[in-house]
């Protein structure tokens, strides 16, 4: 009878066990992962630029980083005047992102660097009017009260 039962246990445990190492634990949330969001100044010209080029005024670029992943779709949009982040003239974004925060992006021809440290944001990269240098940080989740950057 002893051994009946053993089996009995032992046909009963390896099912289990067999779960139990298939179920992974929940994976946390990376310390960069989220919405992030830089505003870049306007650039190129100055003021005796007669020239009327769109591309050169301030912009606002908002890119989400998940699981150490640059991800998403990104589109310009007039500094202050808020974020577009799909539909026509957004194009994809890829990137990484450094255990340290350092990172790099890409999307159309232009490449960036940057650097998220705590809920600031810094990414450069080089545009068709020369450098250019934007800063901002962590956008507030939607629940947050005054979803705005930190």
């Amino acid at each position: 009878m002893k051994s009946g039962m053993t089996l009995l246990v032992l046909s009963l445990s390896l099912p289990a066990a067999l779960i139990a190492s298939l179920t992974r634990p929940a994976h946390a949330a990376g310390p960069y992962d989220g919405t992030w969001q830089v505003d870049a100044a306007p650039a190129g010209g100055g003021g005796t630029n007669t020239t009327s080029r769109s591309d050169c005024e301030g912009l606002r670029l908002q890119f989400q980083v998940k699981d150490s992943q640059v991800k998403g779709s990104m589109a310009r949009s007039v500094y202050g005047s808020g974020v577009t982040q799909g539909g026509r003239g957004a194009t994809p974004v890829t990137g990484t992102v450094q255990p340290d925060g350092t990172f790099n992006a890409q999307w159309q021809s232009y490449k960036a660097t940057g650097k998220l440290t705590g809920d600031k944001a810094e990414m450069s990269w080089k545009g068709q009017c020369g450098p250019r240098v934007a800063t901002g940080g962590r956008v507030a989740s939607e629940g947050a009260a005054g979803s705005s950057t930190k």
